[in-house]
């Protein structure tokens, strides 16, 4: 019997299955239960939720296809068409937001224009199609419907059948099983008459005439990015791989499986249920329930501090950039992307694990990093062996390396986030540790300075004093690597006043953001190296001192390049913190991946 007619957090009907293609790239760290409750599109939580909506426009992608619709059936103008978009969207849509969107539209039509000129060469022409397609097979049990969210075309003659993925930066260099999938939905679908997201089964019709190519193509939505052809076959071909190795992806993704609390959790059918997502009350310290339903991390906080634009900018996924990546960052990156490897291993660190660069072995970097990334780091690493927390002393055990960390806080509304870089036990007490580098003066002082300049500290912090891991009480650790020597601080979660100190400063970052409903431009010397300035609407505040110069930030002065603070002044404010951070700190793009 499927265990999903009967989930005893769940009601309604688990008759209908609706995969959408991207759902087959999920990975092992993903929650495969999320998926398989998200595909039964008739069950629910069985305490009911009143959902509440962001009082925004949260999903971009949406405005570029209302807008290429009316570009590609109505003849439209393309400004034209996304200015129509934002005005009769049903939500506010952020300015920042309508400038990537007339972007993103003309990045698209230019896309267009040279896949038209290389298949003109091949003396073939495709025109948009205005339905989409699906495959769906019932049962007297059963409806399972297969979908992919995109663009649609074909040739006049029905022989050629083109989709367009719609990535919102880079395409990707890899192979994905999706590709294989919504490949086969060209091929075998049939067009959808009815709504292919509310209707089930889906009135459908055939095609006159039966397609002998298939092509899925992706398309960067950023200038000047040529698209890149992911699948180009005979539909005869795309059936056979679908059969042997795609297919039972597919049937894996409607069985689930293990839980992995992350930021799945918010929108998860199963949340109210979940005995694997902690649920704490107060953990932020908020009384109000804000807009809607939320994720948070310090990352998000940090960004919010130095810009409430930036932060919902990149809380949307639009294109970041990183201009100049310093190479405090490139050096980041290589120490965490070691240690990570090396501590999953669940022994401690050695000097045998760093075999001296001019030898031309670079030991466990190798695979991770280039040559000059490993001598670069492996001062810092050298520094590391003397206080590495799987050395001991005491017996170590329970050893994660970056994992993701969720709790829901249900008096804020909000899912909290964190990703130490590691996590263990010494003689049976939790133990979590954060790392960084530096060149500079190390982050020093009581409880309190380090929570402002590391805020991830006082979250930790929170998280054990509040339960997350089982037990109220644990240690918090910041290693401090420089080329000459590591220190670690720590403290105790359950102490009163660690604890005060943490409530404070993640109260303090949070409050602000969760009442926001506007996140407004807050121009600064930071816009200089901000990752969204492109999509911001506000002129760019011109740098104050000559290139190469210090930032000054509420009278701290930092190393533009490196984040390096130089001068710290009467004191290091909150904001000046955030911005050191978001120059020194590795803070990788989030999944661009269209949600659908």
């Amino acid at each position: 019997m499927d265990r999903w007619a009967a989930h005893p957090g769940l009601r309604g009907s688990a008759e209908v299955m609706r995969v959408s293609a991207s759902m087959l790239d999920r990975t092992e760290r993903d929650c495969a239960d999320f998926a398989a409750a998200k595909v039964r599109t008739g069950l629910w939580p069985r305490v009911p939720e009143r959902r509440r909506y962001a009082p925004w426009e949260d999903f971009p992608l949406g405005l570029v296809q209302r807008a290429l619709d009316a570009v590609e059936f109505e003849g439209a103008d393309p400004d034209e068409a996304v200015d129509k978009a934002i005005a009769q969207n049903r939500s506010p849509v952020h300015p920042g937001v309508a400038v990537w969107a007339r972007h993103a539209c003309r990045a698209f039509l230019q896309a267009d224009e040279w896949i038209a000129d290389e298949l003109e060469a091949e003396g073939v022409e495709l025109v948009p199609e205005r339905l989409p397609r699906v495959v769906q097979a019932a049962s007297a049990v059963e409806l399972r419907m297969l979908t992919a969210w995109g663009r649609w075309y074909g040739s006049r003659d029905g022989t050629v059948r083109e989709f367009r993925r719609l990535r919102m930066s880079r395409t990707r260099q890899a192979a994905a099983p999706s590709d294989q999938a919504i490949a086969f939905v060209a091929a075998t679908g049939r067009r959808a008459v009815g709504n292919l997201y509310r209707d089930a089964p889906v009135e459908v019709t055939d095609d006159e005439d039966s397609p002998t190519r298939i092509r899925v193509v992706e398309v960067a939505l950023v200038a000047d990015v040529r698209p890149q052809v992911l699948v180009d076959a005979p539909p005869e071909e795309i059936r056979r791989r679908y059969r042997e190795e795609i297919r039972p992806l597919a049937q894996a993704v409607t069985v689930g499986g293990a839980r992995r609390p992350g930021s799945d959790c918010a929108e998860c059918k199963l949340r109210p249920s979940c005995a694997d997502l902690p649920t704490v009350p107060g953990l932020l310290g908020l009384n109000d329930r804000g807009t809607h339903r939320r994720t948070w991390s310090v990352t998000t906080g940090r960004h919010y501090v130095v810009c409430p634009a930036r932060a919902l900018l990149r809380d949307l996924r639009l294109p970041a950039e990183t201009p100049g990546e310093g190479s405090s960052v490139r050096r980041g990156v290589a120490v965490h992307h070691w240690l990570e490897t090396a501590h999953g291993r669940g022994r401690p660190c050695s000097l045998e694990d760093l075999p001296d660069p001019a030898s031309g072995d670079t030991g466990l970097a190798a695979g991770l990093m280039s040559p000059e990334e490993y001598a670069q780091a492996r001062p810092y690493l050298l520094a590391h062996l003397a206080v590495c927390p799987l050395a001991g002393p005491g017996r170590v055990t329970d050893v994660a390396a970056e994992p993701t960390v969720a709790a829901y806080d249900p008096d804020a509304d909000v899912l909290v986030i964190a990703h130490p870089d590691l996590l263990r036990r010494v003689d049976g007490r939790l133990m979590y540790r954060e790392q960084k580098t530096t060149l500079g003066d190390p982050p020093a002082g009581a409880p309190a300075e380090l929570f402002e300049q590391v805020p991830q500290l006082a979250l930790a912090v929170l998280l054990i004093a509040h339960g997350v891991f089982g037990e109220r009480a644990g240690t918090v650790e910041l290693e401090v690597m420089t080329p000459q020597t590591a220190r670690v601080h720590a403290f105790a979660a359950e102490d009163p006043r660690v604890l005060e100190a943490a409530r404070r400063k993640i109260t303090e970052m949070v409050r602000p953001w969760h009442r926001d409903t506007e996140f407004s431009a807050l121009p600064g010397p930071w816009c200089e190296r901000c990752p969204t300035a492109r999509w911001c609407p506000v002129p760019r505040t011109p740098a104050a001192l000559p290139d190469g110069s210090p930032l000054e930030v509420d009278g701290v002065l930092i190393d533009p390049g490196t984040g390096e603070i130089l001068d710290s002044g009467g004191g290091l404010t909150a904001r000046a913190a955030a911005v050191s951070a978001s120059l020194n700190s590795p803070d990788p793009d989030p999944d661009d991946e269209p949600p659908f």
